[in-house]
């Protein structure tokens, strides 16, 4: 049995009147209440992977005004950019994916110090990220999107103030039907694997393996 096609919201710009009566009738319908979604931090890293002494700090993603957002993205075109009517994450995209990376380093159980501020943390690196893409592409109306999730990493020395390294990481992963919890559960996949590339990139680092000298 084929699902019914997903409901859309837009962004639409309209006059004063329209947004006032827009506003009257707000008081007198109640929207009903969105979904929340979470997405889960990456828990499996290689074996091999090394162990660092190095303080790193996580600064809160760069995010596009489209989807700096805790509504959930989808396009149609290269153009075009709308969102999942009543379904939203738990919070903004750049806060999820913040605090989604921080656990991811957590995860790997192979750094002394991370944090996602210098508040109480003197740190030696600072791993700067950029959310290029975080939505759902449609081929087709009626057929599962492809989640599409892009994030560029620039790692930097806080002495040197200087960027050591810069990457991008991608995933693209089908949903496997055209509803809101598979689609989800695309996004969670792809998350996780962007996820765990850069926290394997990052410790990676020969730049990490030693605290810089003071």
């Amino acid at each position: 049995m084929s699902l019914p096609p997903l409901r859309i919201c837009r962004r639409w710009l309209a006059g004063g009147t329209v947004l006032a009566l827009a506003g009257c009738a707000s008081l007198l319908v109640s929207s009903p209440p969105s979904n929340l979604y979470r997405l889960t931090a990456a828990r499996d890293f290689p074996p091999g992977l090394r162990q660092v002494s190095s303080q790193l700090m996580v600064d809160l993603p760069q995010t596009p005004a489209g989807i700096d957002t805790d509504r959930i993205a989808l396009s149609k075109s290269p153009l075009t950019l709308d969102y999942f009517a009543n379904a939203e994450w738990i919070d903004r995209l750049p806060e999820l994916i913040g605090n989604l990376l921080l656990a991811s380093f957590e995860n790997s159980g192979r750094i002394t110090a991370v944090d996602r501020n210098s508040g109480g943390l003197r740190a030696d690196y600072i791993l700067r990220t950029e959310i290029r893409h975080f939505e759902a592409i449609y081929a087709s109306t009626n057929a599962p999107p492809q989640v599409w999730v892009e994030i560029v990493a620039r790692l930097a020395a806080v002495r040197q103030r200087a960027i050591i390294a810069e990457a991008r990481f991608e995933k693209r992963v089908p949903a496997t039907a055209n509803d809101i919890p598979a689609i989800v559960a695309a996004f969670n996949t792809a998350t996780v694997g962007v996820l765990e590339e850069i926290v394997v990139w990052t410790l990676s680092n020969p730049a990490l393996s030693q605290r810089p000298v003071i």
